[in-house]
């Protein structure tokens, strides 16, 4: 039979498990906001002039759970960094990406990312801080540019919540 495992195990079977839920919870947050959405919507469609543009505040949060798949896909290659050796930019990945969804006020993520950036510092011995000395900050782009660049979608959504009334 053929192994469709996307990565290589990691050192700890816990946090493989910790990686697994969290990519399945992000994947699935837009599909949880649309039907949250068609449900705040009493059953009207869902057009551009509907539910989204009626309430920014939902076109906020809509917003916001569409960024979590390309999370869930950061997470991925955290996890693949961490398989082949490079934990540090595992670690610096994983930092941003807890950041980021502090930004988002996801709940989901920011417990699930504190998790796995908790147990990874915990299983290879290197904490946050550590790991982003560590790294040669010529290649940071290369090897943290999505992160970034989930970090600026954040921004955006944060500062469109903040000019609601929905931050703070």
């Amino acid at each position: 039979m053929m192994d469709l495992q996307l990565t290589a195990p990691l050192k700890d079977a816990k946090l493989n498990r910790y990686f697994n839920i969290l990519k399945l919870a992000l994947v699935l947050m837009p599909f949880l906001c649309l039907g949250y959405l068609t449900i705040g919507a009493g059953g009207a469609s869902l057009t551009a002039d509907g539910v989204l543009a009626g309430n920014p505040a939902m076109a906020v949060s809509f917003l916001s759970a569409m960024i979590q798949p390309y999370a869930a896909w950061l997470v991925i290659l955290a996890e693949r960094r961490l398989a082949d050796g490079r934990t540090a930019w595992a670690l610096v990945n994983l930092t941003l990406l807890l950041i980021a969804e502090l930004m988002l006020m996801s709940t989901v993520g920011v417990i699930g990312l504190g998790l796995i950036v908790w147990k990874t510092g915990r299983v290879y011995a290197l904490r946050p801080a550590a790991a982003f000395r560590q790294c040669d900050k010529r290649q940071f782009v290369r090897e943290a540019g999505g992160s970034v660049l989930v970090i600026l979608l954040a921004g955006l959504c944060l500062f469109a919540m903040c000019r609601l009334g929905l931050a703070f």
